[in-house]
């Protein structure tokens, strides 16, 4: 995907953020003492699954320990999040497993069960208090409502903070937050200055709180570049639309000039016509100033708090910052997520199935469309 970017030219190329989090994961949790952890919970929670006289005894247990009868959570290797929940869901019902197992009904069958020791326990409840900050990234990132561009920095840079070394941390911690750290900070190197002004344009996060004082600054000059030259672009188009509207010839200020079924030409713009060079281009500021005085404002203005929407933010501040305004809507249109594209295969999966195969391609294309926009 990174060399079909490339080559389609796109600049900046976000790569999905969700997806980065389950490689990173993936690699701390593939460490040898974390994959054989996970392989003993595996074999463990797959013989619940296959033996309904265990399933029995353990919902007895439950009754017995007051414990919620939940039950245990078979991993997909290829998604991280699900071996996080099954360590979780295991950790919950410890104790009634550990009943279960050596329950009598139950000898003659878990032969073959690998038991868990209290070093293993502890390892598992150290994945679990390290690796539940990535869970909720996660699960954030595969929201579909406010997952833009403006999220990714923040959050990078939240989990490489939590990732850090400490001094209590266990053998296993330390290894998987290496392995993860390693992954993690070598991703968006060639597109930090974009996530930087997304988050810098996303009123939520416009304070910068993870750079240091000097990075945010420079932040913001790059932002104050990108706005003069968007509003550039904007006065260009705005001078070449007035050119191509006002054609009415001003010689003699003939009245036969102007056609039966024509209106009149309006005054402003004849008035442009006479008087533009003189007095109203005198008076505007340079683009320089305005977009300088825009980046000034929209920075003394309170954050917006989390719960919030950016986007109706931003639509109710289009009079009083109309350049940055439209730059933030081309960068916070952007998705830091491919998670809710790939629903909509799913979403298809659902509507075509072997029960309605004689769909049109065209109702499919409606029932689609109106599941995920309604």
């Amino acid at each position: 995907m990174i060399v079909a970017g490339a080559e389609a030219q796109f600049s900046p190329h976000i790569t999905c953020f969700a997806h980065t989090l389950n490689l990173a994961s993936q690699k701390g949790l593939g460490v040898d003492r974390a994959s054989r952890l996970l392989g003993k919970v595996r074999k463990i929670v797959g013989y619940f699954h296959r033996s309904p006289i265990a399933c029995h005894v353990l919902q007895e247990k439950q009754t017995l320990m007051d414990l919620p009868k939940h039950k245990l959570i078979q991993d997909i290797i290829t998604r991280w999040n699900s071996s996080f929940e099954m360590l979780e869901r295991f950790l919950e019902q410890q104790p009634a497993i550990m009943a279960t197992l050596m329950s009598k009904d139950l000898r003659k069958g878990v032969k073959d069960v690998c038991t868990l020791s209290e070093s293993d326990i502890a390892n598992m409840d150290d994945i679990v208090q390290l690796m539940g900050p990535v869970k909720i990234a996660t699960t954030l990132m595969c929201e579909e409502d406010q997952p833009t561009l403006s999220v990714i920095a923040p959050l990078q840079a939240k989990l490489l903070k939590h990732l850090q070394p400490c001094e209590n941390d266990s053998t296993l911690v330390a290894e998987i937050k290496m392995v993860m750290t390693n992954d993690l900070s070598k991703r968006y190197k060639g597109t930090q200055d974009a996530l930087n002004i997304a988050s810098a344009l996303d009123p939520r996060f416009k304070e910068l709180p993870y750079l240091d004082k000097e990075d945010r600054e420079q932040v913001y000059a790059k932002l104050i570049f990108e706005a003069e030259a968007s509003h550039q672009m904007q006065a260009m188009g705005n001078q070449e639309e007035d050119e191509g509207g006002s054609s009415t010839k001003l010689s003699g200020f003939d009245e036969e000039t102007t056609a039966p079924n024509e209106s009149p030409p309006c005054k402003k713009k004849a008035l442009d016509a006479l008087f533009g060079d003189s007095f109203t281009q005198r008076e505007r500021k340079s683009t320089s100033e305005t977009a300088r005085a825009e980046v000034m404002r929209y920075r003394a203005k309170d954050a917006l708090p989390l719960t919030e929407n950016a986007m109706n933010w931003w639509k109710s501040q289009e009079n009083e910052l109309p350049v940055l305004s439209i730059l933030a809507k081309r960068y916070l249109c952007i998705p830091g997520t491919s998670v809710p594209a790939e629903r909509v295969f799913s979403t298809a999966g659902d509507i075509v199935n072997a029960q309605r195969s004689v769909l049109r391609p065209d109702h499919v294309d409606q029932l689609i469309f109106l599941k995920k926009n309604l």
